[in-house]
């Protein structure tokens, strides 16, 4: 029986230039993927798209600060994004920041203004006032993982700065649900008794103050102005009767005078 050979349409050879083409595109294509690889490594491995942040504390520019820098380092790790609103939050935590403003100037450039809490005085052992009647508490322990061992900056530099300065700062007692008027009695009760500086102020029923010049005064919870008057005419009087015997206890708490004893 005769077989039927099915005939098939010979393909022309694709000519060698259009080869040639196309393996050139290929190579092309892998030039460019390999370009734009190495790009990516090199612009990841250097510090050219680093965060840059410029400092002004206190209105004072900064170029380096080097506590804050670490304080914020979890929020800048990512070169390609800076989210303004978790830095200026975060840094909102420290203890001893007041206020925080945050601006982009370039994509990886960003100026933080900081103002820091000025001291006016201790509230007890616990914390501390500052001149716009904040009672603030620095908390040593809150943000110790933010410093590895070894760090040059211990915990207390970055927390506690140079406490020891502030010691001589006027210590006051009283409720933290009305420090703001007790520092504006503070400022007023102040004031009156310039030169004679305040060294304890206390507020629980009454108010007391004790002295810089050996003396305690008792005011009462009303008309302190008037008893501080009052106090300031009465002293004068007794340290020149009598110049030697003049420190003492003033209770101011009476209508029309007080009572005074002296340190046993």
């Amino acid at each position: 029986m005769a077989r039927f050979k099915q005939n098939q349409i010979k393909q022309p050879k694709k000519p060698f230039t259009y080869v040639l083409n196309k393996l050139f595109k290929i190579v092309i294509y892998l030039l460019l993927v390999s370009s734009i690889a190495y790009l990516i490594y090199i612009i990841e491995d250097s510090k050219l798209l680093n965060p840059e942040i410029s400092w002004k504390i206190n209105g004072e520019l900064k170029t380096q600060v080097y506590e804050y820098d670490e304080f914020i380092k979890p929020l800048i790790s990512n070169k390609y994004v800076l989210n303004l609103s978790q830095i200026k939050n975060k840094l909102k935590e420290h203890p001893w920041i007041s206020s925080v403003e945050v601006e982009r100037i370039f994509w990886n450039k960003v100026k933080i203004e900081l103002v820091m809490h000025d001291i006016a005085m201790r509230f007890g052992s616990e914390g501390f006032i500052s001149s716009k009647g904040e009672l603030f508490k620095p908390n040593l322990t809150i943000y110790s993982e933010i410093l590895s061992e070894g760090n040059k900056y211990s915990q207390n530099t970055l927390l506690k700065p140079k406490l020891a300065i502030y010691l001589d700062k006027p210590v006051g007692l009283a409720s933290e649900l009305e420090v703001k008027k007790f520092y504006s009695d503070f400022k007023s009760y102040q004031s009156i008794l310039e030169p004679v500086k305040i060294i304890l102020f206390e507020r629980a029923s009454i108010d007391e103050l004790t002295l810089s010049n050996n003396v305690k005064v008792i005011l009462g919870h009303q008309k302190q102005i008037h008893r501080l008057e009052l106090f300031i005419k009465s002293f004068e009087a007794l340290k020149n009767d009598k110049p030697n015997r003049a420190g003492g206890i003033f209770d101011m708490r009476y209508p029309d005078g007080f009572a005074f004893s002296y340190w046993p």
